[in-house]
C-alpha cells in the first residue's frame, strides 16, 4: 500500500512542477489607471480593461493557444529568448501594436500575422533570414513595419499580400545586396519612408522603386555606384539620402523640370568634380538643398 501511495504523492509533485514551467509571467498595465499587476497564467489572456502586456522573462516558443486577446492596445515581446512561432499563433487576436524586438527569430512563415488588425510591427534586432511568401496577409491596418538589425539578404514584394496601407519600412542594418524590380510594389500610400540604410546593396534596378510617392528614402552606408534615372523619372522623392556609398555622377534626369528632390545627401561619397559643380548650380536654381563634404568645395577648388 506504501509504495502506491509514494507513486501518487511523486505523480502528484511532478505534475504540479511540469504545470509551473508552462507558466508564462506577464506584466500588465491597465487602461483606465497607473496600476500594473504581474500575472503568471499558461495563457496570456488581455481584453479592452488592459492598455499593454508585456512578457517578463525567457519565453523560447510561441505557440498556439498561449494567446488569447481580445483586444489590446500593446503587446511587447522583446529580449525574452523568442526563437520559433507557430503559425496561427496571432489567429483571431486583436492586438494594435506588437513588438517581438531583440530575440532570435529566424523565419517568418507564410500567414504568420494574417487577418491582425496590427497597426505597428516590430521585428528589429532578431536573426531572421528568410521571409516566406505572404507573411504579411490581410494586415488592412500595418502602416509601419521594422525589420532592421536583422540578416536578411533580400527584400520582395511577395511577401506582402493584401498590405494596402503600409508607409513606413524600415529594413536598416541587413545584408540586402540588391534592390529587385518592383520589389516595392506593394508601398501604394503617399509619403512612404523606406530605409535601407547600412545593408550592401550595390545594384538598383530601373524599376525597383517605380511608381513611389516617398518623403523620405534612406540608403546612407551600402555600395551604390550607380543611380538609375529611373529613380527620378519614375517616381516622386522629397529627401533622398545616399551618403557615404560610391556615387561618383547622378543622372541627367536628377537635374531636369521634373525633379521632385528637396534634400539630397551625398556626404562621403568619391563625387567628380564636374558632378560637384552641377550639384551646385541645381541646388541654387531650383531652391533645393545638396549635402556634400567640404572637401568637395577645396578638392574642386570652388571655395
Amino acid at each position: 500500500m506504501l509504495p502506491s501511495i509514494i507513486l501518487v504523492v511523486f505523480y502528484s509533485v511532478l505534475k504540479v512542477h511540469s504545470s509551473n514551467n508552462n507558466l508564462i509571467k506577464y506584466e500588465v498595465a491597465f487602461e483606465s489607471s497607473n496600476n500594473v499587476q504581474t500575472l503568471s497564467r499558461t495563457v496570456i489572456n488581455a481584453n479592452s480593461d488592459f492598455f499593454r502586456v508585456t512578457i517578463k522573462e525567457n519565453l523560447p516558443e510561441l505557440r498556439k493557444g498561449m494567446l488569447n486577446i481580445t483586444q489590446l492596445e500593446n503587446l511587447q515581446m522583446n529580449n525574452v529568448n523568442l526563437q520559433y512561432m507557430e503559425t496561427g499563433v496571432f489567429d483571431n487576436q486583436n492586438i494594435s501594436h506588437i513588438s517581438l524586438v531583440g530575440n532570435k527569430l529566424t523565419r517568418i512563415q507564410s500567414k504568420m500575422f494574417n487577418n491582425l488588425p496590427t497597426k505597428t510591427l516590430y521585428l528589429g534586432d532578431n536573426e531572421i533570414t528568410v521571409i516566406e511568401k505572404g507573411a504579411f496577409m490581410n494586415m488592412l491596418q500595418l502602416y509601419m513595419l521594422i525589420l532592421s538589425e536583422n540578416k536578411l539578404t533580400q527584400i520582395s514584394s511577395g511577401y506582402f499580400v493584401n498590405t494596402p496601407h503600409i508607409s513606413i519600412l524600415d529594413i536598416g542594418f541587413n545584408r540586402i545586396t540588391k534592390i529587385e524590380e518592383g520589389c516595392f510594389g506593394f508601398m501604394t500610400e503617399e509619403d512612404l519612408t523606406i530605409r535601407i540604410n547600412h545593408n550592401a546593396v550595390d545594384e538598383i534596378h530601373p524599376t525597383g522603386f517605380e511608381n513611389l510617392n516617398i518623403m523620405q528614402l534612406c540608403l546612407i552606408e551600402n555600395l551604390i555606384r550607380d543611380v538609375p534615372e529611373e529613380l527620378f523619372t519614375k517616381n516622386k522623392i522629397e529627401m533622398l539620402q545616399l551618403d557615404y556609398n560610391q556615387v561618383e555622377e547622378l543622372p541627367d534626369a536628377f537635374y531636369g523640370v521634373n525633379s521632385t528632390v528637396e534634400k539630397l545627401m551625398l556626404r562621403s561619397n568619391p563625387l567628380k568634380c564636374e558632378t560637384v559643380e552641377k550639384l551646385l548650380e541645381f541646388s541654387e536654381k531650383s531652391g533645393s538643398s545638396c549635402f556634400l563634404d567640404q572637401d568637395c568645395y577645396t578638392r574642386c577648388r570652388l571655395n
